[in-house]
């Protein structure tokens, strides 16, 4: 760091730190329970809805994926088609291309 940039840090470091005690300063003890009952009534709020938000999650039935025609054990004839590998495998991946 440039020492100028250093000044600058510290110069502000001690602003906050002569300034802190106002800037923080709560009010009564009074109205500071009655902000901590707020809050606390916020959180049971919350906690209310997030129990809601869980059932609906819960109740919701898993959609399931879309399949595909089931092709299993099909013969599918390639012979005028490009072949990579062996044609006779008991395994042949064809792949579908739409470009438009």
């Amino acid at each position: 760091m440039r020492p100028r940039a250093i000044v600058a840090f510290l110069g502000a470091l001690l602003l906050l730190a002569i300034a802190a005690p106002g800037a923080f300063a709560q009010g009564s003890d009074a109205e500071l329970k009655e902000e901590i009952e707020a809050l606390k009534e916020g959180q049971k709020e919350i906690q209310k809805q997030l129990a809601e938000i869980k059932k609906l999650v819960q109740a919701k039935p898993v959609a399931r994926a879309p399949s595909g025609p089931n092709v299993a054990g099909k013969v599918f004839n390639i012979a005028d088609n490009p072949v990579k590998g062996i044609p006779a495998a008991k395994l042949t991946l064809i792949e579908f291309l739409d470009y438009q």
